[in-house]
């Protein structure tokens, strides 16, 4: 990453974050039309761990081009989810896009995502060089059905740490064993921005109602074939059939994964399922994604977020820009 030149203040950047379905996508287009008028060139920097994915569109709701509004959107569709995607790997990649934007004067990162531990990457530059064997390593001691063993040993060797992560949340805890062993917790890149981070925050209540709503709303536009199509690609089902066979990210991921199990349980294809299979299986994903929106809420306080509401949020936002 480029540093920040010497005897210069760090330009400012935005960061939004939110949990799913609070409204960060709308509110960062608004704050990239206002920043526009204002002569800058903001980029928006995809902070979504699910959205790097090629594939995945509908069931993570992914920005389409011609929603755009003709602002540049990148770190989006850039692995194949046969692959997990490392924290390592993301680091790098958001590492390389600010050096890029700080070569333009007039450039404008705007970081949006739901994915803690992605904003925080960038925010606090950590440098996770050489983390991914290790993590590869842990990852093999500990499966994802193994999440509540990987915990009690991060209890162990940082219980500070341990008490700031859900005993459920497998990647949270593999990520926070990663940087524990390794000790890369305390190196960190210089950065050319200096971001003010916000906070999308609409209430449980009210975000759970707006979850179930973005869920319906993807089935109807086409969830299940995309879901399907995933599936011929990758063979997700047949997967899915195989306990202990290693997982395709779409199969680990919440509005996916639910279908996928419904499909393996009956023996049906995904365009297969019928009433009571998708009833069930949206049932499942609704109370999944709930308990998620949860553990994304308790990031607030860890990335120093400043709650906003979308009315107010441009104003204020933009009162910190130059």
């Amino acid at each position: 990453m480029v540093p920040a030149r010497p005897g210069r203040a760090r330009r400012r950047a935005v960061a939004i974050y939110g949990p799913t379905s609070s409204g960060k996508t709308a509110l960062s287009l608004d704050v990239c039309a206002a920043a526009f008028e204002r002569g800058l060139r903001p980029v928006v920097l995809n902070a979504d761990s699910r959205q790097v994915y090629v594939g995945m569109d509908i069931g993570t709701s992914k920005i389409k081009p011609s929603q755009t509004r003709g602002f540049e959107h990148r770190l989006l569709d850039v692995a194949e989810p046969s692959s997990k995607l490392s924290l390592e790997a993301y680091a790098e990649l958001a590492r390389d896009e600010l050096a890029s934007l700080a070569a333009s004067e007039d450039a404008l990162p705007v970081l949006v995502g739901g994915t803690g531990v992605y904003v925080q990457s960038v925010l606090d530059g950590w440098d996770l060089t050489g983390t991914g064997t290790l993590r590869r390593s842990l990852e093999r001691d500990f499966p994802p059905g193994d999440a509540e063993a990987a915990y009690h040993v991060l209890a162990r060797v940082a219980p500070d740490v341990a008490r700031r992560v859900h005993p459920n949340d497998y990647e949270a805890i593999l990520n926070a064993l990663v940087r524990r062993i390794a000790g890369q917790a305390g190196h960190k890149v210089a950065a050319p921005f200096a971001f003010a981070v916000y906070g999308v925050d609409r209430g449980e209540a009210e975000t759970d109602r707006r979850i179930e709503t973005t869920l319906d709303a993807q089935i109807r536009d086409g969830l299940l074939a995309e879901i399907a199509e995933l599936d011929r690609r990758y063979r997700l089902v047949e997967q899915a059939r195989r306990p202990g066979r290693r997982r395709n990210v779409v199969s680990q991921t919440h509005g996916y994964r639910e279908f996928v199990r419904v499909a393996a349980s009956t023996g049906k294809a995904i365009a297969e399922l019928d009433g009571a299979d998708l009833a069930a299986a949206r049932a499942e994903a609704l109370g999944r994604i709930w308990a998620y929106s949860r553990r994304q809420r308790s990031w607030f306080r860890k990335l120093g977020a400043s709650r906003v509401d979308h009315r107010s949020a441009v104003k204020t936002i933009l009162s910190r820009l130059p």
